[in-house]
């Protein structure tokens, strides 16, 4: 037991030193978000419309960089998803569709420390501060403009609703885009060379939420550091 530990300890000890510089690893989040139903007339030809539609739950993957002065370099890349009902009416006739909602993003984050905790060797736990710039690529509720563009410029009582994948598909081809800024706050805990985080972040960007400034995320992170 005594070799054993002559033999490792030193590699516990380089772990705990040279962990600090970066890391990699898999993130989850729980967007929160709101957005109320609403039902919206298309003159006298009919109406579309859609349920609540409330936030989603994503993926993505982070890369940090912890060996510039005084910051941290935060690197990732993570998206969120959901359903939501969207119906739409022609001609008294209605039809109801399960459309995707979300988005996916690239955020670059400055993060400081300001608390710091350690245990000799093991462990290590730190909290952060952090703000940064983002780019959203998000998939928006169709309005009449996008139905327009897909049933037809005339859109008219004799027009047809289209069929669900085609619809479906109208909406995963069709995306917008957003740039916006982020604050976020959290605390990242090491043991050895298992790394994992727990951070609320705030996104300011306009209409990747329908008709929204923004949307708040509650991330869990688990990876590795070396």
């Amino acid at each position: 037991m005594k070799k054993l530990i002559q033999i490792f300890l030193p590699f516990f000890i380089i772990s705990s030193q040279v962990f600090a510089i970066a890391g990699f690893g898999l993130n989850l989040n729980q967007t929160m978000f709101s957005v109320d139903a609403k039902t919206n007339a298309i003159g006298t030809v009919g109406s579309y419309g859609y349920d609540a539609i409330s936030g989603g739950i994503g993926l993505g993957g982070y890369l940090y960089i912890d060996a510039i002065p005084f910051v941290d370099l935060d690197l990732e890349f993570s998206g969120f998803g959901t359903n939501y009902d969207y119906l739409l009416t022609i001609s008294g006739n209605s039809t109801t569709y399960s459309l995707p909602y979300g988005s996916f993003a690239g955020y670059l984050t400055l993060q400081k420390k300001v608390l710091k905790l350690s245990i000799p060797i093991l462990a290590k736990a730190k909290l952060t501060v952090g703000a940064g710039l983002n780019n959203q690529t998000y998939k928006s509720v169709p309005d009449q403009s996008d139905l327009e563009t897909f049933i037809g410029s005339g859109l008219t009582s004799s027009s047809t609703a289209p069929t669900t994948d085609a619809f479906i598909e109208f909406v995963k081809e069709n995306t917008d885009s957003a740039n916006g800024f982020h604050i976020q706050t959290g605390i990242q805990f090491k043991l050895l060379m298992l790394d994992s985080f727990l951070y609320y972040r705030q996104v300011f960007a306009d209409n990747v939420i329908l008709d929204g400034k923004g949307f708040g995320s509650l991330n869990l992170r688990l990876g590795m550091g070396f």
